[in-house]
């Protein structure tokens, strides 16, 4: 004899994302929105099942849905969408050229007076690298910004001269800032602290060094990369960052790397977090003194570099 299916509960006719008033109308009990495990809330009434593996850009396709007025995202969403670095944020942010309150707490929506410029990305209309990066000056500080401007930069079409260009003639709250950090975006940027250390090293007067340079080996390789180098002198600076006992095999490859560069009369300033976050002023001589031992003219250290380190 046959078993009979078994009867399905109300949450199973629903999608993966669900509103509070779909639920409802599925049979879903309003106690057991605020109880069941089998879905949990992304923001003020709009759930997801628990069981479900969504990305980012489905809970802001989800949220665009949710929200009548809201027809792209931008700043921390728009970055995100991106595949740039910016801070952490606890809410979804989305745009409108129409005048009208969220009141749904983990939505975040901002009114343009005039359309912004928009991309599709990944199926979502979202503000472009430049609009966004123009958008995040209104509250990122300067090294923030500049490594959102790099990752951008890094992530997309968009270039350097793009960015500087669009916030050129910006009247918008916060483009003289974003005029300012534009000034040093920079292609070819593999890594936020790489943009750190870079401004570090402008701040403090040293001179701009070139970005992961590619220098022709002798032995095992064709090629090395440098993060940071001073190509005349030949004098290298890079962030070591490792943490964890995994990365023991590139931890061993920098290691024979930077000796066969050292052989080809190569010398390197290697950085850490703790050094560059606990003592910045220390790095920088340490850069100055490398350079200074290689030949390079005497740099007088500025002490610029205390506005975003000290």
């Amino acid at each position: 004899m046959t078993s009979p299916a078994p009867l399905l509960g109300p949450d199973s006719r629903l999608p993966d994302f669900f509103t509070t008033e779909e639920a409802l109308a599925a049979g879903v009990r309003p106690r057991d929105l605020a109880t069941s495990s089998a879905f949990r809330q992304v923001f003020w009434g709009g759930y997801v099942k628990t069981g479900a593996r969504p990305t980012y850009a489905d809970y802001v396709s989800f949220a665009l849905r949710v929200v009548p007025t809201a027809t792209f995202a931008t700043e921390h969403s728009a970055s995100r969408l991106h595949g740039g670095i910016a801070p952490s944020a606890s809410n979804l942010h989305l745009g409108t050229t129409v005048r009208h309150k969220c009141k749904r707490d983990g939505i975040q929506l901002r009114f343009y007076t005039h359309p912004p410029e928009l991309v599709l990305v990944k199926g979502i209309w979202a503000t472009s690298p430049p609009q966004t990066f123009l958008d995040h000056a209104r509250s990122l500080e300067f090294a923030d910004l500049l490594v959102l401007g790099d990752s951008l930069v890094r992530r997309t079409s968009c270039s350097p001269t793009d960015i500087r260009e669009f916030v050129a003639d910006s009247s918008a709250h916060g483009a003289s800032h974003a005029r300012a950090v534009a000034k040093l975006v920079r292609s070819r940027v593999e890594s936020p602290n790489e943009s750190r250390l870079r401004l570090l090293m402008v701040s403090g007067g040293i001179p701009e060094p070139a970005l992961n340079l590619v220098v022709h080996g002798t032995t095992r390789r064709a090629t090395r990369r440098i993060d940071l180098a001073f190509e005349d002198y030949k004098v290298g600076v890079e962030f070591d960052g490792r943490h964890h006992i995994e990365q023991i095999s590139q931890w061993n490859e920098d290691i024979l790397r930077r000796e066969e560069l050292e052989a080809m009369g190569w010398r390197f300033v290697i950085v850490t977090s703790s050094t560059m976050y606990s003592d910045p002023g220390s790095v920088l001589r340490r850069i100055i003194d490398a350079l200074a031992l290689a030949g390079a003219p005497t740099i007088q250290m500025r002490d610029d570099w205390r506005r975003h380190f000290a």
